[in-house]
């Protein structure tokens, strides 16, 4: 290769290969396979697509081959690179490398290393697909290891970081050209320089208050379509429909929002801060070195994302330094405060018969259900609880339904047949029927019948708030999927009581400081303002295949750098070596850029394929879970029927003196 050392993405390529590939080569390995007949050595043989990255593929082996491993392709290093990006393991390079398919060992890590010092010798030079002028976001959070030191002393314990931006464009920014010496295999360890901050008399917010009139009014608005949403959703499911098989929650608002996305967001790996989040000085080092980032983008202010133990100390920095308090504007995590709201629910109802419930009907395995009640294991806690919301809002509508006078029961079902109708039909018209008249008023009716039945049964009641505050929760994830910030904000001030009935103290401290900051950032920060609340410009956007697909940046961190730093090809083994830490974090960018590169050559494509959730097996499931919960609900005591429990026990006496 005629490359500069070291060979980044644009260098190895399908393009790079055919250059270095003779066409004598390449039309000799066509005839002998018989794929051509065309007898010239002016141009390579036409053959499909298929075909020719195969010969490509060969004719490189060849070429590696006949050089004795001292001529490089652009197969043998990528192939050697994403094997090392993939697995980080030495032995599957090294089996692949002795067939004679991809770089040594050796050759590997040397590329990497180089990468590394390229990317340091850039120093802070815009990594690429970031623009300038850019509104950016940084996300830190804590990652540790525990290695099996002789003591227990000396584990990992670091902080990693990325930046976000929306990928406005698509141009590449120049970079520098730098000379890095090759065959170099282990990087040099740069010294970490913390900013050492020293305690002083802590200070709080000051003044913050939520200067909005109607602020309630303004609330209960922003909810309105939520929750008028989510109602359509129950009352589409309640019968079955001849049209087809509706989805579960998360489906049946992709269809609605098909099309709505926001802009892909682009990732960058930050470096590593090689001390634990847990200290002021490393918090202090993170509000610095995000300064210095701003000044690097040229922005104004920046944004900065943490869990809560690390907003905490950033805070009380923060409320200390007027210039601080200008140029970052800090955020608490929407993933975090929403497993804490699942740990509020589970404290709440987990004694009062939830957790029976879910292992009863199966929902969750019973070695598993802790971690479903307390909000740790995510992914099944949110599922449980859209399933159980969905169970128990069909028990008590059902009821409902057959407190009423049969023309109205006919009104209602001629509304659930037109919602279905439409959703299949023209998924767009259910946003007009939701403010129809009709619809309207069976919801108030609904919502008159639920407050009547929950003064007179405690039963009732208790059940009853659990679907609302369920109702919140999942407004709380539609905010973040739909990057509605106004949603998101009112969605907050519902949600902050909770925290402090059940005692989550430090949330229940800070919370609604950040929600006063949050409502004040229109004066505050009037640029940041304009950026999140009306171009959205707060969630992270991975694809664009379907809608209602946003996340929250702290959970983009932990699907990213935490899990790319844990998983194979990361971090682990190599934490106590911090050349190897170092320059695994330096090179990150440059492999995750060679990889699909290698993918190419290979013919593989990443077609985004539609959501899990409208898969037709992910809906029987669903829709089995769901009727599996009403069972066992109807096997124990119906809380949403007042008598039932009375009826029961009058039966049970009467087998009892019968015998």
């Amino acid at each position: 290769m005629s490359a500069n050392w070291p060979p980044t993405s644009e260098d190895l390529n399908i393009s790079s290969a055919r250059k270095i590939v003779p066409i004598e080569l390449y039309n000799l390995l066509a005839w002998c396979i018989g794929v051509s007949d065309e007898l010239t050595l002016s141009n390579m043989v036409n053959v499909s697509e298929e075909v020719d990255l195969r010969l490509l593929s060969i004719c490189q082996d060849i070429i590696y081959l006949s050089s004795k491993g001292r001529n490089q392709t652009p197969k043998s290093l990528t192939l050697g690179l994403t094997l090392r990006h993939l697995t980080g393991s030495f032995q599957v390079v090294n089996l692949v490398s002795k067939l004679g398919h991809c770089a040594s060992w050796e050759s590997v890590v040397g590329l990497e290393t180089s990468l590394a010092q390229l990317q340091l010798s850039r120093g802070l030079d815009l990594p690429q697909w970031f623009a300038s002028n850019n509104f950016t976001v940084l996300v830190w959070d804590n990652i540790d290891f525990g290695e099996e030191t002789s003591s227990g002393k000396g584990t990992t314990h670091h902080t990693n970081g990325i930046m976000i931006q929306r990928k406005y464009f698509e141009t590449l920014i120049p970079q520098a050209q730098v000379k890095v010496k090759k065959g170099v295999r282990s990087l040099k360890p740069h010294e970490l320089v913390l900013e050492v901050y020293r305690r002083r008399p802590r200070q709080g917010p000051g003044s913050v208050t939520d200067k909005s009139k109607d602020s309630e009014d303004i609330h209960v608005e922003n909810l309105r379509l939520s929750k008028s949403l989510d109602f359509a959703y129950i009352l589409s499911k309640f019968t079955t429909c001849a049209l087809g098989i509706i989805p579960g929650w998360t489906g049946f608002n992709i269809t609605l929002t098909k099309g709505q996305t926001c802009e892909k967001s682009v990732i960058y790996y930050l470096p590593v801060i090689e001390a634990s989040p847990t200290e002021m000085t490393t918090v202090n080092t993170i509000l610095k070195r995000s300064i210095e980032r701003a000044d690097q983008l040229q922005l104004p202010h920046i944004v900065l994302v943490f869990d809560l133990a690390i907003y905490a100390k950033a805070q009380e920095i923060r409320w200390l330094d007027d210039d601080i308090q200008k140029r970052v504007m800090i955020r608490l995590g929407e993933f975090h405060t929403c497993m804490s709201f699942l740990g509020m629910i589970g404290k709440r109802f987990g004694v009062a018969g939830l957790s029976d419930l879910l292992v009863e009907a199966d929902i969750v395995a019973k070695g598993s259900v802790n971690g479903v009640i307390s909000g740790h294991h995510y992914n099944r806690s949110i599922r449980a609880h859209k399933l159980l919301y969905e169970a128990l809002q069909r028990l008590r509508f059902a009821n409902f339904v057959a407190s009423l006078p049969d023309e109205e029961s006919e009104r209602i079902n001629q509304v659930m047949e037109t919602l279905k109708t439409s959703y299949h039909l023209s998924p767009m018209s259910v946003f007009d029927l939701i403010q129809a008249e009709d619809f309207q008023d069976i919801m108030s009716c609904y919502q008159k019948y639920v407050d009547t039945k929950s003064e007179s049964s405690p039963t009732f009641a208790l059940w009853s708030s659990y679907l609302d505050i369920v109702q919140v929760l999942l407004s709380f994830i539609r905010a973040t999927r739909e990057s509605n910030w106004n949603l998101n904000i009112s969605t907050l001030k519902y949600m902050l009581p909770w925290y402090f009935a059940y005692d989550h103290i430090n949330y229940a401290r800070y919370l609604p400081v950040s929600w006063l900051e949050m409502m004040n950032l229109s004066e505050t920060h009037p640029a940041c303002y304009e950026e999140i609340s009306e171009k959205r410009n707060w969630t992270v956007q991975s694809q664009d295949a379907y809608g209602f697909s946003s996340i929250a940046c702290d959970q983009a961190i932990e699907q990213t750098c935490n899990r790319d730093t844990k998983t194979s090809g990361g971090l682990n083994g190599i934490t106590l070596n911090r050349g190897a830490t170092q320059r695994w974090v330096l090179a990150q960018p440059h492999r995750a850029a060679i990889t699909p590169q290698c993918e190419s050559m290979a013919g593989l494509s990443h077609e985004t394929r539609s959501s899990k959730e409208l898969d037709l097996s992910r809906m029987k499931r669903n829709e089995s879970d769901i009727r599996s919960i009403i069972d066992s609900v109807d096997s124990m005591i119906n809380p949403f029927e007042c008598f039932s429990y009375f009826l029961k026990f009058c039966f049970q006496y009467c087998n009892w003196s019968a015998r």
